[in-house]
């Protein structure tokens, strides 16, 4: 299972790196506002303003067991689309058309009734398709969104989408938070598996919005 996994992220960080994407490069006055904007979510490093203000993408898992039959996660996720808001969830906000937008997310559909967001990931190096259920609204402006994952391997997840303004630009984040029983992946691993694939995700979603 950790070879699986550690495969895993080396092949999305293959995939996701041959493609590079235009950066924004802000001067410092806007490491105020940034920090501002996400002070409420998490803390950044004074290093992790300035890969913000590079337009880096900066990413935080960890995976703890509070308990001996339990497993916690937390993960933070951010960072700079040289768009607008408007612009940015343009595109962002049709969540049916994930599939187009990634190569492992086989189908997606959304009910705007329900507010259901549901994707099959499947990848050579999974052992099977996963299919990935939550509620979340469809964000088209800025704000802060809650979702939650009503099913599956992380049933009770919480979780907030972050979209700012900040100067024409757009601050993009996520905050997730889970609790829940044990599962077969040792802490270290599926720590840095949600670190990963949150950096690399949110690096690929700002390409694909670009334009």
């Amino acid at each position: 299972m950790r070879c699986l996994f550690l495969c895993l992220l080396l092949s999305f960080f293959i995939n996701e790196r041959t493609l590079a994407q235009p950066k924004v490069n802000l001067p410092a006055a806007f490491g105020s506002k940034i920090d501002e904007e996400l002070k409420s979510f998490y803390s950044p490093s004074e290093g992790q303003i300035e890969d913000l203000l590079k337009g880096e993408v900066i990413s935080t898992g960890k995976v703890d067991s509070p308990t001996e039959k339990e497993q916690q996660m937390f993960l933070f996720v951010t960072g700079v689309h040289p768009r607008n808001c408007t612009r940015a969830m343009r595109k962002l906000s049709l969540y049916e058309n994930y599939h187009n937008y990634m190569d492992f997310i086989k189908t997606s559909t959304y009910n705007d009734s329900t507010q259901k967001f549901s994707f099959t990931i499947d990848h050579a190096l999974l052992p099977f398709p996963m299919i990935v259920n939550f509620k979340i609204p469809r964000i088209t402006k800025p704000g802060v969104y809650p979702f939650t994952f009503e099913d599956g391997f992380l049933k009770g997840l919480q979780g907030k989408v972050i979209v700012k303004e900040v100067g024409k630009f757009c601050l993009l984040g996520m905050r997730t938070d889970w609790r829940g029983p044990e599962s077969k992946i040792p802490n270290v691993v599926f720590g840095t598996f949600v670190q990963t694939v949150g950096k690399l995700g949110l690096e690929h979603l700002i390409r694909v919005s670009l334009f």
